[in-house]
């Protein structure tokens, strides 16, 4: 019988997705990659990553991924640009 696959930590998806571990982190923190924690380590399975990274291929309407910048969108020949909201300053109390 086989082993089922062992799922990601942050700082292997961040090789796999070039980007960084932090990134993946918030991705998890905002529920837009589902993951779970096993104490203070944090985990994500391998079927959701398939599932992300296919709805990053062709969004649908049954992908988070594709409501999940809040910028605004556009296409230049097949390379997707997204332009994020500018950064909210915290308000300073009297």
């Amino acid at each position: 019988m086989a082993e089922p696959a062992r799922p990601y930590t942050p700082d292997q998806l961040a090789e796999r997705w070039q980007c960084s571990a932090e990134t993946i982190r918030n991705l998890v923190k905002s529920k837009q990659l589902p993951g779970f924690r096993c104490g203070r380590m944090i985990r994500i399975p391998r079927q959701s990553v398939e599932e992300y990274e296919q709805c990053l291929k062709s969004p649908s309407e049954n992908c988070a991924v594709a409501t999940a910048s809040r910028g605004e969108r556009t296409e230049n020949d097949g390379v997707i640009s997204l332009r994020h909201a500018p950064e909210k300053k915290p308000r300073q109390r009297p």
